[in-house]
């Protein structure tokens, strides 16, 4: 599919993980959380080929596992040209941290610690965790940005929330709405805002930018990951192809972000000309324009729409995070006789974003069918190390396969590769849409001809040669 005579948009998506410790079984006088981040971190690393290269490498599926600030570990995306293939590699970053927080836990059980991870955005300290997305647009759409695209992305998270408690004991539809301060910032971790403005397009920058999307939630249903990608990059195709979101303009986009969290759907919203509309219209308004535009693949959130206006949320919750939450916990809360506050509902609302299949709720919700999934466990398996076919991703992947497996030192970014030892020149790759380069296909070609490296233990250690775990 092209947008207004331009190639697919390219996406992407960067998820932070809070990384947490406690005693299997609690002992007397000590700390039920025995292990700092860091140290969570050297431990969920450790014994890998690569530990050192392992905290920051680019991946044979196109993606990227690293170590953020903070002491958390975050997954990026391989460059993809849909929202489905950008969905399910997120799922394959997930699967390959649970491969290592496995593999971390079968050694430290006889030291009675377990780890683990959560694909959260706000942990009990309030500690917040972004998910960033990535959409490749023409630069002019982001040096002029409609100010009604901040209102859409206000107001999505009637759809794409995840759902939480605040500290007054309320149900949110997003804890990290209270996180954000700006709407623009070139900082994303002092200011938070909803929008990333430093210039980092990992494209022809004469062409594009990156629209990078720094507010969202992580969602724990498949369908809510897509949706909120795909139907973003319907708005983006509505205002590139000549369309306007100007008149939707709000008065205050952080003010009404935190009361559309705190308040709901229907709750008022000052707009910028003085009038006045909620967030559920204003969706209503924007996906009538991308529909009249030409857009096709909506008829779902068509429906959470419409579902949302006949005050029906029950028929999406399996399809909408903070909807499944918010009758998990208020079920538990009832069951127990507790309010939402409590200890227990708080694990329990930490433990729906716990990627452990044993420990967290979310594989057992869509076992069961509470929640539903867009990809059976070989399509997963395979995006943990197959990029996607149609992009860069594909290039760069192949590369580093190749020299992983013939165990030569390289260098990749999302724009460049380079083999390092022997040393050859350095091969930009600025077309994110391009699934082929005749150069890297050569160069892949001349390093199979190339005698095996004698390097000692240590040197492969410190060059991170071998596969990630």
């Amino acid at each position: 599919m092209t947008r207004s005579g331009h190639l697919p948009r390219i996406l992407g998506l960067e998820t932070e993980y809070a990384i947490v410790s406690h005693r299997i079984i609690p002992e007397q006088g000590k700390d039920t959380s025995p292990l700092s981040p860091a140290e969570c971190i050297d431990e969920l690393f450790r014994g890998t080929s690569t530990q050192n290269r392992a905290r920051n490498r680019y991946l044979s599926n196109g993606g990227r596992l690293y170590v953020d600030l903070g002491s958390h570990p975050e997954y990026a995306t391989a460059e993809c040209s849909n929202a489905r293939d950008v969905a399910v590699n997120d799922r394959a970053g997930e699967h390959l941290l649970l491969d290592l927080l496995n593999a971390a836990n079968e050694r430290l059980a006889i030291k009675n610690i377990r780890l683990h991870l959560l694909k959260t955005n706000t942990d009990s300290g309030d500690a917040t965790f972004g998910c960033h997305e990535n959409y490749q647009v023409l630069r002019e759409t982001i040096e002029s940005l409609d100010p009604g695209f901040i209102s859409f992305l206000v107001t999505r998270i009637i759809l794409t929330g995840a759902g939480g408690i605040d500290a007054k004991g309320n149900y949110v539809l997003s804890p990290r709405a209270f996180h954000i301060h700006q709407v623009t910032s070139a900082d994303p971790t002092k200011q938070r805002p909803l929008i990333v403005t430093r210039e980092e397009a990992h494209a022809d920058a004469e062409k594009y930018a990156r629209l990078q999307v720094t507010f969202g939630d992580s969602n724990m249903a498949e369908t809510a990951t897509e949706m909120k990608l795909r139907y973003t990059s319907a708005v983006l195709d509505y205002l590139e192809g000549g369309g306007t979101l100007a008149d939707l303009a709000l008065a205050d986009p952080i003010a009404a972000l935190r009361d559309t969290s705190r308040l709901g759907p229907d709750t008022a919203l000052d707009l910028a000309d003085g009038g006045t509309t909620t967030a559920l219209k204003l969706q209503e308004h924007v996906l009538q324009r991308c529909e009249e535009q030409g857009s096709s693949e909506l008829s779902d959130i068509r429906h959470m729409i419409n579902c949302l206006k006949a005050g029906d949320s029950r028929s999406i919750s399996d399809s909408v995070d903070w909807v499944c939450k918010r009758g998990l916990l208020t079920q538990a809360a009832a069951k127990h006789q507790l309010d939402l506050t409590s200890p227990l509902i708080s694990r329990l609302n930490l433990a729906f974003h716990d990627i452990d299949e044993k420990h967290g709720l979310a594989d057992r919700l869509r076992q069961a069918g509470n929640l539903k999934t867009l990809f059976d466990p070989e399509e997963i398996a395979s995006a943990k190390t197959n990029p996607p076919g149609d992009t860069r991703a594909r290039v760069r992947g192949y590369f580093i396969s190749e020299a992983d497996r013939l165990e030569l030192q390289y260098s990749v970014s999302w724009t460049h590769v380079r083999l390092d030892s022997p040393p050859q020149p350095q091969i930009d790759l600025m077309d994110a849409s391009s699934s082929q380069d005749k150069r890297v296909a050569a160069l892949v070609e001349k390093m199979k001809t190339l005698p095996p490296q004698t390097l000692s233990a240590l040197a492969r250690l410190k060059a991170g040669l071998g596969p990630l775990y």
